[in-house]
């Protein structure tokens, strides 16, 4: 059960977030990995789950690097014995590229895998066509990968995707949770995944007329990259999953002719006082929602009305849990995770303005000091940029993007958040950004 209290306005001591000192020195051979999507210095190999191409639909995938570096792309064939697809790209460092996936392979669902041979690197999926649909590509993950967002209402398709790029089987144990607790999935709760291939597991039959579904998804064998999809009459989400943190920030809620909430979930054993704090262009509202959250009973938190059109959020918790931003309108249908911490470096491939799709970035400071951010647009040949100032407790917004931009670089000299958005006619996106590097 869910004790909620609307506190907008409320000015609460301690609301803003101090600098923080610099970055300690790591400990050899320590590493922490980070609940939500990250960009090590290290990564190599990126895992994207969503991607598709046929007559409708066609999808943009997006790289960029910090290093100049080539990245060959391989696309499975869920048949035994086909050889994949395979693609390569080239970008400058800094710099971002990108191909259309219909120049490759048209079959429909085509997941795929990316390695680097430099980095800090990033990549991104776009789906366009009849629809618009965005992702981030994940380069690691969580033991249990969360899934907040999801409901399997009259007119709505939920599907989980399990991606297994990888040569050895992988096996894995799917849970959910909803407004009427614990799901009891029985037989639909294991799963094996063949090698080079992946899974689609239909949530909309086997739990159908949720409102809010949140699905975990444990590795007990190898390693897969999961993702979710929903589909809708007027447009689909995509989103990456998730761990768990005692803090989440969402850059990008609420935005012009959508309405903002969010799902939070608390998968813990005790009950955890969560709150809701929101940033407009003008300023923040601290303690716009408070409650009560029960373990295994998701809560979504509608926003609109509490912080004007435009605003970002971040849910701070008295235990772990996950969280996601679920935003509709006449826009379209968009869902993303957050970040758990911010990052001093962020890269965001994909951002572009093509046609009748333009996409925007937002950045977002909780410190209780302005900011001064260097934004750069990666091209194919280098990257031009500028420095502007986020005041505490604001969300900034930057686009859209200008032709023959193909992404953003953010440098800070202390932690942001960022992530992005874009819009056509046929829909709208959220997609989080990358740090790169550990803070």
């Amino acid at each position: 059960m869910a004790v909620l209290l609307v506190m907008a306005g409320l000015v609460a001591a301690g609301f803003l977030v101090s600098r923080p000192a610099a970055p300690p020195e790591p400990l050899a051979g320590l590493i922490i990995e980070k609940p939500g999507l990250t960009s090590p210095t290290d990564a190599g190999l990126w895992y994207c789950a969503w991607a598709q191409s046929n007559a409708p639909r066609d999808s943009l995938l997006s790289i960029a690097s910090m290093e100049p570096a080539t990245a060959t792309f391989t696309f499975p064939v869920a048949i035994p014995g086909t050889d994949p697809d395979t693609a390569t790209l080239e970008t400058v460092g800094p710099g971002a590229s990108e191909l259309q996936l219909s120049d490759i392979a048209q079959r429909g669902d085509s997941p795929f895998l990316i390695e680097f041979d430099n980095g800090p690197s990033a990549a991104s999926v776009i789906v366009g066509g009849e629809m618009l649909a965005a992702d981030a590509c994940v380069s690691q993950g969580p033991d249990v990968w969360y899934f907040a967002g999801g409901s399997t209402m009259p007119g709505e398709e939920l599907t989980l995707r399990i991606f297994n790029p990888y040569p050895e089987t992988a096996k894995v144990t799917v849970g959910g949770v909803s407004e009427i607790g614990v799901e009891a999935l029985g037989d639909f709760r294991s799963w094996s995944i063949n090698a080079n291939s992946w899974r689609d597991i239909d949530l909309s039959q086997e739990l159908n007329s949720r409102q809010d579904l949140v699905i975990s998804v444990t590795v007990d064998e190898g390693y897969v990259a999961p993702a979710m999809a929903l589909r809708t009459e007027g447009d689909d989400a995509w989103w990456p999953g998730s761990g768990l943190a005692e803090v989440w920030e969402f850059p990008v809620v609420g935005v012009p002719g959508m309405e903002g909430s969010l799902v939070v979930s608390n998968p813990g054993a005790a009950t955890v006082s969560v709150t809701v704090d929101l940033f407009t262009p003008d300023g923040p509202v601290p303690g716009a929602v408070v409650l009560d959250l029960d373990r295994d009973t998701p809560v979504r938190i509608p926003l609109s009305g509490l912080a004007g059109a435009t605003y970002g959020a971040r849910v701070t918790a008295t235990g772990p849990v996950t969280a996601a931003v679920v935003a509709g309108g006449e826009g379209g249908l968009a869902i993303t995770t957050g970040a758990a911490a911010g990052s001093r470096t962020w890269l965001l491939p994909g951002l572009r303005t093509a046609g009748l799709e333009e996409a925007t970035l937002w950045l977002l400071n909780t410190l209780e000091d302005p900011v001064d951010v260097t934004v750069s647009i990666l091209t194919g040949g280098g990257l031009v940029g500028e420095t502007v100032s986020v005041e505490p407790g604001t969300v900034k917004e930057f686009g859209p993007v200008p032709e023959g931009g193909l992404g953003y670089l953010v440098d800070a000299p202390f932690p942001v958040t960022a992530a992005w958005s874009i819009t056509s006619p046929t829909g709208i996106a959220y997609a989080a950004g990358l740090p790169v590097g550990d803070e």
